[in-house]
């Protein structure tokens, strides 16, 4: 830097050496800003991540999609799969959807007295570092109201929404009745 007559300082050099120096010091911020960023949605991915999905077969209806006249929502089927969650936060499964179903639900089975139960909960809860079983016979997925039959070798996408704002689309298989 040097004194000029007129009591401004000027620096030394070209602008163009300043402004390139401006330059790279903005693009280094930037850089720094983009890995911290991706660094974060890395850490996001994968940290729900879903095993095994398959879906019951449907018991074949007549012509007329009904099994015994009562309802349209007689197509109905079971989804089962494990929800890993590999963060240090519980996560809650609260909403799965279908195309394949006019209504899906997050069920439960209890058995009571000897009789078993089917019922509707509010959500499934996977704890952080740890996982949930959606089995035959415990927690599972209920599609209820299904437009077609599906038989083994199809394939039902199942879209699960969680109580973080996160969602997952698996593609579950189809497998025969047992």
């Amino acid at each position: 830097m040097e004194d000029t007559e007129h009591g401004r300082l000027r620096l030394r050099g070209s602008r163009g050496v300043w402004l390139g120096l401006g330059i790279v010091l903005i693009l280094v911020v930037a850089l720094v800003i983009a890995v911290l960023l991706l660094r974060e949605e890395d850490d996001d991915e994968g940290m729900l991540e879903v095993s095994d999905p398959w879906v019951r077969a449907t018991i074949a209806v007549d012509d007329t999609g009904d099994m015994n006249g009562d309802s349209e929502m007689d197509r109905m089927t079971g989804a089962f799969m494990t929800i890993r969650n590999s963060t240090d936060t519980d996560e809650r499964l609260i909403a799965v959807s279908a195309d394949v179903a006019a209504v899906v639900e997050i069920h439960e089975t209890t058995v009571d007295d000897d009789v078993m139960r089917m019922r509707p909960i509010e959500g499934i809860d996977i704890p952080a570092g740890g996982s949930a079983e959606l089995q035959p016979g415990g927690l599972h997925i209920m599609l209820m109201g299904v437009g077609q039959d599906l038989v083994p070798g199809d394939t039902v996408s199942l879209k699960l929404d969680f109580e973080s704002g996160r969602s997952l689309v698996v593609d579950a298989p189809v497998r025969p009745l047992e």
